[in-house]
């Protein structure tokens, strides 16, 4: 077969790659997702449902391990240990224990809207990935307020400059929190650094809580977010109920992309996963939300296929047609790439998604013109203005690009402007299989962003 010659900036892309592959960055162990199925918005809320759901569930209050113990490690001030800084007014303050006057236990869910009454089997109220530490006065202030933006004549309620974010008044929205009637036709809207942090607790809560009776037995709610503030208001009649609501589920999805994962979140889920053995997975998969809450589970569209439908593989190495993967590799599949989340300039969540490739290093690369050359053992798809994004390691023949606390697509791949990309991953394969090239492609995908 001829030599062929690829554009520098295609070949100075993948030469950076053969240099400091990373370890995975795992934010859960390995595996912990393997068995979610993001086709569909059903078989994703069902699938990590099973995941996360049946967790380890500590009391409100006892001499042993409990929520205190939890979310004073969970809440821990990062530059002090012995402080924790609180969710609402942001300020630092020395450890306290239990039954303290500076701080106490806010259910972001306020537990009036359907499960008021803790015990043994009550394990929402218990739940830490939504149990955050704030100060008494403002628990209080925000009492059982649905989460929602400030419409008119709202209190502020500042918070304090702490470890560089927060502090300032009298410009709304600026950095403090509002509030304004109460329950279920009042509002609390929280403050622009942590609005995520309590909207993807939200959405946790929805989805962990499905009703019917937990593996030990016993009976679940099933947590509902809307925005329908009668449904909301019926759910607090001082009793645990069957089915609860809560809101306002459209503000706290803006919420959650207009307050993105940050280290300080990914962290507490580290924690409370340590105690309850399930994960919020909104925070280790950000682009899920998407999919199970707006039902949109993939953004963009496939081409540039490895199966002989137009450039053949290099070793007649053609995969299944209708596969919409890459050429086979060494594992007799091909790599498969897939992108899920939101192709906005202004709110991207978008996550590129690589599969079915052998365990080792990948990259991911974007460029600005379609193609379909034969490269290594597989194809060439993109080319153009190429940008390298990042480079992962393949665990279970899969990993993914951008984690949360990564530089999002649009910013890494200096998309400015509407428009479309292209998009694709090259990884190592053995050197046995097909030419000597060491290397394969996954099929391509094109992203149209949007403002």
């Amino acid at each position: 077969m001829p030599t062929r010659r690829f554009p520098i900036s295609v070949a100075g892309v993948i030469a950076a790659a053969l240099v400091n592959i990373p370890t995975a960055l795992a934010q859960a162990p390995v595996g912990y997702y393997a068995s979610v199925d993001p086709s569909t918005p059903a078989t994703l809320r069902q699938s990590v449902h099973a995941v996360i759901k049946d967790h380890l569930r500590f009391p409100y209050t006892a001499a042993t391990t409990d929520t205190w113990d939890i979310l004073e490690l969970a809440d821990q001030d990062v530059n002090n240990s012995a402080h924790i800084v609180d969710l609402y007014k942001n300020q630092s303050i020395l450890k306290q224990g239990g039954g303290n006057s500076f701080y106490n236990r806010e259910h972001s869910w306020p537990n009036s809207f359907g499960f008021p009454n803790d015990g043994a089997t009550n394990s929402p109220y218990t739940d830490c990935h939504a149990l955050f530490l704030s100060d008494s006065g403002y628990n209080s202030s925000r009492g059982n307020n649905v989460y929602r933006g400030c419409l008119s004549g709202c209190s502020e309620k500042v918070t304090v400059l702490t470890n560089g974010q927060g502090g300032g008044s009298g410009l709304y929205p600026g950095n403090s929190n509002w509030r304004a009637g109460s329950g279920a036709t009042g509002s609390w809207e929280t403050w622009q650094r942590r609005r995520g942090d309590v909207a993807r607790a939200l959405l946790y809560l929805d989805v962990r809580y499905e009703g019917g009776l937990s593996g030990s037995g016993n009976a679940e709610p099933d947590l509902i977010l809307t925005d329908d503030e009668a449904l909301i208001a019926a759910s607090n009649t001082g009793n645990n109920e069957a089915v609860a609501y809560m809101g306002m589920r459209s503000v706290l999805l803006q919420w959650h992309l207009d307050d993105p994962v940050d280290e300080r979140e990914r962290g507490r889920d580290n924690v409370v996963f340590r105690f309850q053995a399930n994960r919020n997975p909104f925070i280790d998969h950000p682009e899920w939300v998407e999919c199970v809450f707006n039902n949109a589970c993939s953004v963009g569209t496939a081409f540039c296929f490895g199966d002989g439908s137009g450039t053949g593989c290099p070793c007649g190495n053609n995969s299944a047609v209708g596969a919409q993967e890459g050429c086979l590799n060494s594992l007799g599949t091909g790599g498969k790439l897939t992108a899920m989340g939101r192709a906005s300039l202004t709110s991207d969540t978008v996550v590129l998604a690589g599969t079915r490739m052998p365990n080792g290093g990948v990259l991911y690369f974007q460029g600005t013109t379609q193609a379909s050359l034969a490269f290594g053992d597989g194809l060439l798809c993109v080319t153009g203005s190429v940008v390298r994004l990042g480079t992962r390691f393949n665990v279970l023949s899969a990993s993914q690009y951008p984690d949360p606390v990564d530089t999002r697509i649009s910013v890494q791949g200096g998309v400015t402007a509407t428009g479309t990309r292209e998009y694709q991953a090259w990884y190592r394969d053995a050197a046995t299989f097909c030419t000597p090239s060491t290397f394969n492609l996954t099929n391509g995908w094109r992203i149209t962003w949007g403002a």
